[in-house]
């Protein structure tokens, strides 16, 4: 049966759009090619991240040292065990709160990878070895991210690791390079701050998250250095790698000549499209010079049936951002006039360092 709507991806964009198209009366799918439901978003970024970032300000006691003092903490020694253990239970019951969510409003959920047969029909590959394709009117294109490596680095998910590998570290590293002053990047740097690691911000621009207003970003700059945080800002890596048996085994090189070293590199320098399996060339789907899909203020793509929504577009790849052009995308999708008429006007930030920034504009 030909459906009205198609989402590829089932994080907060995807949910978004779904959902409301679903409110407006439309026959909807959701294709997810995990075996859970939530994307990145539930189950490697932001709900991991943001549980992650409270049990660490929970059990380091960093909230009421301003009180008790800054030898205060609710448990020495934290093990990694102690942080990821209220992150499984939190993402095992916002799974079930999406799947229940997509139930609710008849959202028929597919779990399946996806590609482009043409602009209007889709493949849905499931493993069994049984191809299925179905028709649609329009299509939301939201299958997010995977963090960015670099192919002459040899991650190992412990000592070179990536945003993605955090929630399987086995231990809590003494000292920490975070390559990269993005959100991610410093969003971790100020968590692990927090719980005592030694952290030096590794970035080539002169500045911590520039996109925010300047007064802000010097307040968070300052109150990370007064967490012991080493700023290596306008400073370009030319090389990491692990030298063994080393006390501080990880290497970072830098261009200018220095040479850091910490137990752990975390490679936070941005987050690339998940796109290659899709066969966007099939729908005549335009990408842009960085291989990103290419939109309009409507978030329709150079097809006007197909739209690209979350952290697919990139910047400013938030999931408070996603879910807004999630909701524009189906309101245009079906005609439904919005109060901006030349997008979705003010866009709501939530980055959650330590401590926490909330933006609109």
């Amino acid at each position: 049966m030909k459906h009205d709507l198609v989402v590829i991806g089932s994080g907060p964009s995807g949910q978004r759009a779904a959902i409301v198209a679903a409110k407006l009366g439309k026959r909807v799918a959701v294709i997810e090619r995990r075996r859970v439901v939530g994307g990145v978003c539930v189950n490697t970024g932001t709900i991991p991240s943001k549980t992650f970032r409270e049990a660490v300000l929970h059990l380091s006691g960093f909230r009421e040292r301003g009180i008790y003092g800054s030898s205060y903490a609710v448990k020495h020694d934290i093990q990694i065990g102690d942080l990821l253990f209220r992150v499984e239970q939190v993402i095992r019951a916002e799974i079930d709160v999406i799947r229940n969510q997509l139930a609710r409003n008849r959202v028929e959920l597919i779990e399946a990878a996806a590609s482009f047969v043409d602009a209007h029909r889709v493949r849905l590959d499931d493993g069994s070895g049984d191809e299925r394709i179905i028709d649609a009117d329009r299509v939301v294109i939201a299958c997010g991210t995977h963090a960015t490596r670099d192919p002459h680095i040899e991650f190992d998910g412990q000592r070179i690791l990536v945003s993605d590998d955090i929630l399987q570290l086995r231990e809590v590293p003494r000292s920490l390079i975070v390559i990269g002053a993005g959100v991610i990047g410093v969003e971790y740097a100020t968590m692990f701050a927090a719980l005592g690691v030694r952290v030096t911000i590794v970035d080539k621009r002169p500045t911590l998250l520039p996109f925010l207003d300047h007064e802000i970003a010097a307040a968070l700059t300052y109150i990370a250095q007064q967490n012991r945080i080493t700023m290596r800002l306008g400073e370009e890596v030319a090389g990491v790698q692990v030298v063994e048996g080393a006390p501080a085994p990880v290497e970072v090189r830098l261009k200018s000549g220095k040479a850091l070293h910490a137990q752990a590199a975390l490679y936070a320098i941005g987050r690339t499209g998940a796109i290659a399996d899709l066969a966007l060339e099939k729908a005549g789907v335009a990408l842009d010079t960085k291989g990103r899909i290419t939109i309009n203020q409507h978030f329709q793509t150079s097809v006007p049936t197909i739209y690209a929504v979350g952290d697919v577009v990139g910047f400013p790849s938030l999931a408070s951002t996603g879910m807004e052009q999630g909701r524009a995308a189906a309101h245009h999708a079906f005609g439904v006039r919005e109060e901006h008429e030349h997008g979705i006007g003010l866009f709501p930030y939530g980055i959650y360092t330590v401590p926490e920034i909330s933006t609109i504009g």
